[in-house]
């Protein structure tokens, strides 16, 4: 399947959005390159004493902010804040992600640009940022079980980032596997 495709199938997507009665309000940007070989964008978070996801892989994003229009607007700024990157139009939406451990819902946003730009990271939010091939998300050779106390093993992607040791690796599981995985199911399946 072409990137035109896949960018086509998410801009058809009608997302099931969730209304928010109370709790956190946020987006993520799914930025992903028009390159050969498609990459995303991916962000190692900075650690920070009482955050349980400090040092966690992530896509950039956010809660919501008062003068953001809509949750395309927070995306786009948060990306922009965290690692630099200047985003266009947004090709379209995913299915809002809420539930209890959460306590809010979060709206993933698709962006692309034609090829990936260098990061410039925000350390108090960002310990590193890379461009992770999109095929990942396919390959099965990526694919483990991430332990996790509160809800046993999760699925998640192993990848190797070229950092040095101990951030080699980066474990993508949690929200930001449900993200992926759910524009796979839009874009590629």
């Amino acid at each position: 399947m072409s990137l035109d495709d896949v960018l086509r199938r998410v801009s058809a997507h009608r997302p099931n959005t969730i209304e928010l009665s109370h709790g956190l309000q946020a987006a993520t940007a799914l930025i992903i390159t028009a390159e050969a070989d498609p990459r995303f964008a991916i962000i190692r978070r900075t650690k920070h004493d009482g955050d349980p996801w400090s040092g966690h892989a992530a896509l950039p994003g956010g809660k919501v902010d008062p003068t953001d229009v809509d949750a395309v607007a927070t995306a786009r700024r948060e990306a922009f804040e965290e690692v630099g990157v200047e985003l266009g139009e947004a090709v379209g939406r995913l299915d809002d992600i809420g539930g209890r451990i959460m306590k809010g819902v979060v709206t993933p946003v698709v962006f692309h640009i034609p090829e990936a730009v260098p990061f410039s990271p925000d350390p108090r939010e960002v310990a590193g940022a890379h461009w992770i091939p999109l095929s990942i998300i396919t390959d099965s050779s990526y694919r483990i079980r991430y332990p996790n106390r509160l809800v046993g093993p999760w699925p998640a992607w192993n990848v190797r980032t070229g950092e040095p040791a101990p951030f080699d690796n980066l474990v993508i599981w949690g929200l930001t596997h449900r993200i992926l995985s759910a524009f796979r199911e839009v874009a590629l399946d």
